[in-house]
């Protein structure tokens, strides 16, 4: 038999903060505010700003590509038999949001290894 499966973008875009709603709503712009650029080494604060760019940049295109995914995505529509998975949404734009996240949350991690771990 036929299944026919739809992956939906609203979960990404309510997680990213695409929707207003979501862990990450607001990130960049806390991540710039001065009580947390403080807790960074002096010596890594251009590091530190290169990264939050970065994960700028990334989250930006994770949130164009989810919102594409849900308007024209075409793949996000998937029929396959019964066990047999379909392999041709890995380059739909639902995949690419993926990637653009893995992306930001590698930048994420080195955000946070820039904080110094004083308590001061």
């Amino acid at each position: 038999s036929v299944i026919s499966c739809k992956k939906t973008n609203r979960i990404v875009r309510d997680y990213i903060g695409a929707t207003g709603k979501g862990p990450l709503v607001g990130l960049e712009k806390r991540l710039l505010k001065t009580g947390v650029v403080g807790r960074v080494d002096p010596d890594s604060l251009d590091d530190y700003f290169s990264a939050v760019d970065s994960f700028s940049q990334a989250i930006s295109r994770a949130k164009s590509l989810s919102y594409t995914a849900g308007m024209a995505d075409f793949d996000s529509v998937n029929n396959f038999e019964r066990g047999n998975e379909s392999a041709s949404g890995e380059s739909s734009n639902l995949e690419q949001a993926r990637k653009a996240i893995d992306e930001a949350n590698s930048y994420l991690r080195t955000i946070v290894s820039l904080f110094s771990s004083d308590d001061s």
